[in-house]
């Protein structure tokens, strides 16, 4: 390497590489950089889309989750106690109602004059009321509570949310082909209660609209 000497070509060459590099590079470097900021920004630019594109969820039906006043306005019916005076044993007369079933009994009733119902209802054999639960839903709609005013507080058991809404599409159709306008219908469920299974009660009653 000893008395090397570059010639006027060799420097014009060594001169045109290093302008070359120092031209190329930067754009190199700006061109890596651009890549990397949107490979870092796809996966957010994807989110954006795919929460665009999700629908938004359809509310659930709205439960209450406690008991209205007075337990719901259902009152046992009186009844003669056993073993008392002037119980002659011998059973009263019948009007259409059974005195020793009432609400909450775990047996089918029906009271017009204080606006109660009581029936039993299975979703696994129904899809619908029985005849006889039916004729006993007109005397209920019948009763001088059912004014215009008035709400419908249904009160179901705990059910999964499946057979929940279930439940409320078959007692909403049942209403709504009786005339009976949905916004008129709440239903009310104790949260504690246990899942319910088989037959279960369902309970109706008239509240005032006004009722908190």
């Amino acid at each position: 390497m000893e008395g090397y000497e570059l010639t006027d070509r060799g420097k014009i060459v060594l001169t045109l590489l290093l302008v070359l590099l120092l031209l190329i590079l930067p754009s190199i470097l700006f061109t890596y950089c651009a890549l990397s900021n949107q490979q870092d920004k796809a996966p957010d630019d994807q989110d954006a889309q795919i929460s665009n594109i999700m629908p938004s969820a359809t509310p659930a039906p709205v439960i209450a989750e406690s008991p209205p006043p007075s337990g719901g306005g259902f009152s046992p019916l009186e009844t003669a106690s056993p073993g008392g005076d002037g119980d002659t044993g011998e059973p009263g007369p019948s009007d259409g109602q059974d005195p020793a079933r009432p609400p909450g009994s775990g047996q089918s009733s029906v009271n017009p004059i204080e606006g109660t119902l009581s029936f039993l209802f299975s979703l696994d054999k129904q899809a619908s009321l029985d005849s006889e639960t039916a004729s006993m839903l007109d005397e209920f709609l019948g009763s001088p509570k059912n004014t215009r005013d008035s709400i419908i507080a249904v009160e179901i058991p705990q059910l999964s949310f499946g057979m929940s809404g279930k439940l409320m599409d078959i007692i909403a159709g049942i209403l709504d082909s009786r005339g009976v306008e949905e916004s008129r219908v709440a239903y009310i469920t104790d949260p504690e209660a246990p899942l319910a299974e088989g037959s279960f009660e369902v309970n109706m009653t008239y509240l005032a609209q006004d009722t908190k």
